[in-house]
């Protein structure tokens, strides 16, 4: 008999051959049964090659499910799926269409999307019935009511390493762009940007790309911040100082804090989704209500604008559900906001929350611009900003002297050090990125290339360089006016192929009616770029006008300088004029620059003048001053930045919504030929205020007083901001004037059905101006032709309304002339007491 035991010892041995290959045989069946397919991959956009992270890829199992992953911040994705999964891989993304492919056979493998976007979700809508309440508005609530203790506003000081990147690329290349002489040269590369573009992708032609990492801090009270760039590297088309950009990047872009009602973004006011008033502006939908990321339970919420045009986001947002912080957002301006020329605008960001505090500080950031709306034949451009901060530290006491520079650089910023950048990027660099800088290398070293950098630096700053001479500036090239008739002007100065501290610059005109030569020398020498000062003399004979000398304390553009040399410049007090000038300037602090000018000019007038001095009982038909000017500019949050290779002052900004003041005195001598002693004291204020939805006021406010009795010219002649006043009706010593101007976006034309399609934003002036003058300056009736030049104490008051963004380009405003408005001229003919002024302006 066989007990259990034997009977299978002995089934064993007699079938072991047998039952071995069974065996063999399930575990191979097993192990097919179980084998996994592992892919991985890049999303991008197909129009902008930006990198789309949160994404969800997956395929779909036999059972009815799916297998899913999402990608991560770089747009990266790695999906294992069982062996037995569809012939399909697929992506979708909130704003775009899905996006499907076909899986390879093979087990492991790379698959690529390029994603379109969806323009029709924002015409989606959505019907309700009344008693419906909305599962996103109790999350808003909850997130507006947390905002205080989740907004990193709430520290006193915060401190990162900040890594910066930034590419730029040309898109919208097209056919007939690529007939075009300085794109036959750089066809060869077409091939290799398709591929680098992908199956649906676009081509984008790389012109620029840098890195920096820099140490950043801040301070809340008092409010001060600081940076020190520790290395840099840069490669681009046209790039004069890479050092110069390192700066732009690492100061002028940091971080978004949508906590705030309003994100500053290309100089205007965005509506955060998370405003106090988020009921007002947005469309909320939770789309999930039990979201996980990095453990983190969440709610996820898209939304959109309620108004078209508004300057509102629509997207995405992720909210912790233990203290309704803000953990992920992913927005776009809306495709039809009122802004020009950029087409798209997009802010991802991921939030970080350091130990110690409840506060939540971006930890990852990424903005992508695409400029492509200026002409739908011309071509555009993509910007795509990355920043990732690491070693966060908060609340933090610093060193007194910690802030004392806003800036700073290290010595070793531009040293090529690879092993530097492997270690201090985020994440390694992917072939497409190593492709990128090897084809801008490529494309700047391109003879064509660099001609077409020069003439595009050349519309930016006016001057075209040839060699160690820089041609221009070009708008004064050619001027028409009654007195000279035709004036051709040919000018220059040197750049820093010459020098990089002594500046020589002139110019020589001639006018074809009065057949007179017209020239002006200039010697400028730098003597410390930190802090920044300089010194310089120049020579002038050439025509002035009497009605554009003194007000203006704003540095107005070469367009605008260019421009009043036209027309019929009699009216305005024309004269000719000698002017020796020599000045030293410096910053004597951060935010200080001061001036001291010394000037010897003449004064020959080209209309009928006369002046009878008290002070001596002489008459002058013409005569000659000599002048010191003191003035002192405090520009509060204004940053110098340094550069070794181009020779002049650069700043960037002046802080959020700061006022920059000036000061100025000047004291007339009877030394060097002067002919009349004299005391002039002025100041200004000037100031942008943005106002979120009421979009942004400009106002500036001035105030003068001459003590000494002068002739007309050298007192103040009002006009340059009145544009409903003569030019020289009005003459004061004594004066104070108020400009304000109210951009309001938007905010009423909106709303307005058909004109909201045109994008147009009105405007809204409002002058004043109040003045007297003394009997012994001519404030009793003049023995010229002229009744008055006296205000008599009645303010100069001028209100108006205006249009702007007119094909982008054009502003037009009504002025109207609310007082004085019966004052005659010298011939007794009444005023016209209203304005229309037409100008070009180039506004976002």
């Amino acid at each position: 008999m066989w007990n259990k035991t034997d009977f299978v010892l002995h089934v064993l041995r007699k079938n072991f051959p047998a039952f071995c290959m069974a065996l063999v045989f399930m575990l191979c069946r097993t192990a097919n049964a179980q084998e996994l397919k592992n892919f991985s991959g890049k999303i991008t956009d197909a129009e902008t090659g930006e990198p789309l992270p949160y994404v969800t890829v997956f395929v779909k199992l036999p059972n009815h499910t799916n297998k899913a992953t999402t990608t991560d911040f770089s747009g990266l994705y790695h999906l294992v799926a069982p062996m037995a999964s569809g012939d399909s891989i697929y992506a979708t993304y909130v704003g775009y269409v899905q996006a499907k492919k076909p899986l390879p056979k093979t087990h492991t493998g790379v698959i690529d999307f390029q994603m379109k976007a969806d323009n029709q979700m924002l015409s989606m809508v959505t019907v309700t019935p009344k008693s419906y309440v909305n599962p996103a508005w109790a999350i808003l609530d909850n997130v507006v009511k947390h905002k205080d203790d989740n907004n990193l506003d709430k520290l006193k000081s915060y401190q990162y390493q900040s890594y910066n990147r930034l590419e730029l690329a040309v898109t919208n290349i097209s056919e007939k762009m690529k007939k075009r002489k300085v794109m036959k040269q750089i066809l060869p590369l077409m091939d290799s940007l398709q591929k680098m573009a992908g199956d649906e992708g676009k081509p984008i032609l790389p012109v620029f790309m840098s890195e920096t990492v820099s140490d950043f801090s801040f301070q809340k009270s008092p409010e001060q911040k600081t940076e020190h760039v520790l290395r840099t590297k840069v490669s681009g088309v046209g790039i004069e100082d890479e050092t110069l950009i390192s700066q732009i990047i690492g100061t002028s872009f940091q971080q978004y804090n949508f906590y705030k009602n309003y994100v500053r973004l290309a100089g205007k006011d965005f509506i955060s989704p998370i405003t106090d008033s988020w009921k007002t502006f947005y469309n909320y939908e939770l789309t999930e209500a039990n979201d996980k990321l990095d453990g983190r339970e969440l709610y996820r919420i898209e939304f959109k604008p309620k108004r078209d045009h508004d300057l509102a986001f629509v997207g995405v947002i992720w909210i912790t559900k233990d203290s309704y912080a803000l953990y992920r957002i992913d927005v776009s301006v809306a495709p039809d906001a009122n802004l020009d020329f950029l087409n798209k605008i997009r802010i991802q960001e991921e939030m970080v929350q350091p130990a110690g505090t409840t506060a939540w500080i971006p930890e990852k950031t990424r903005i992508v611009l695409h400029i492509s709306n200026i002409n739908k034949s011309w071509s555009g451009f993509i910007g795509n900003f990355y920043v990732a901060n690491k070693n966060i530290r908060i609340d933090q006491t610093f060193p007194k002297d910690h802030f004392k520079e806003p800036l700073t650089m290290s010595d070793s910023i531009t040293r090529k050090d690879d092993s530097y950048w492997a270690k201090n990027r985020p994440e390694a660099l992917t072939p497409a990125d190593v492709k990128v800088y090897q084809m801008i290398d490529t494309v700047k070293n391109l003879p064509i290339v660099k001609t077409y950098a020069d003439i595009a630096g050349m519309l930016i700053n006016g001057y075209y360089k040839v060699g160690k001479v820089s041609l221009g500036p070009y708008p004064y090239t050619y001027s028409y006016n009654d007195v000279q008739g035709s004036v051709l002007r040919f000018g220059g100065m040197t750049n820093k192929y010459f020098s990089d501290k002594l500046v020589l610059g002139g110019y020589a005109s001639y006018g074809f009616t009065d057949h007179r030569w017209n020239y002006n020398g200039s010697v400028d020498y730098i003597f410390s770029r930190k802090p920044w000062s300089q010194f310089g003399v120049s020579y002038t004979h050439d025509l002035n006008q009497t009605g554009y000398q003194f007000e203006n304390f704003a540095k107005a553009n070469t367009v605008f300088r260019a421009s009043i040399r036209n027309g019929k410049i009699t009216r305005r007090g024309p004269f000719e004029q000698n002017d020796l000038r020599t000045y030293v300037q410096t910053d004597v602090a951060p935010n200080w620059r001061a001036t001291i000018t010394a000037d010897r000019r003449s004064f020959d007038p080209l209309y009928n003048f006369e002046y009878f001095s008290p002070a001596n009982n002489q008459r002058y038909q013409n005569y000659q001053v000599s002048e010191v000017i003191g003035e002192l500019q405090w520009t509060p949050g204004r940053r110098l930045l340094q550069s070794s290779k181009i020779n002049k002052r650069i700043t960037l900004g002046n802080g959020a919504d700061n006022p920059v003041i000036t000061f100025r005195y000047t004291h007339g001598v009877k030394a060097f030929g002067g002919d009349f002693e004299y005391n002039k004291y002025a100041a200004n204020i000037t100031q942008k205020i943005h106002m979120g939805i009421f979009g942004k006021g400009e106002y500036s406010v001035t105030g003068g007083y001459i003590p000494s009795s002068l002739p007309s010219p050298l007192l103040e002649n009002h006009r340059f901001n009145f544009n409903t006043m003569r030019f020289l009706e009005f003459t004061s010593d004594r004066y104070a004037s108020l400009t304000y101007t109210q951009h309001l976006e938007g905010l009423i034309t909106n709303s307005i059905p058909l004109i909201k399609e045109l994008n147009v934003r009105t405007v809204a002036d409002f002058n004043v101006l109040d003045g007297s003058l003394r009997n012994d300056n001519g404030g009793r009736p003049s023995t010229l032709r002229r009744p008055t030049r006296s205000l008599d104490g009645i303010p100069y008051v001028e209100a108006g309304y205006g249009v702007e963004n007119i094909l982008k380009f054009l502003r037009v405003d009504f002025l109207y002339r609310v007082t004085h408005r019966d004052h005659v001229d010298e011939l007794g003919a009444p005023p016209s007491n209203f304005a229309t002024r037409i100008s070009m302006q180039f506004r976002l």
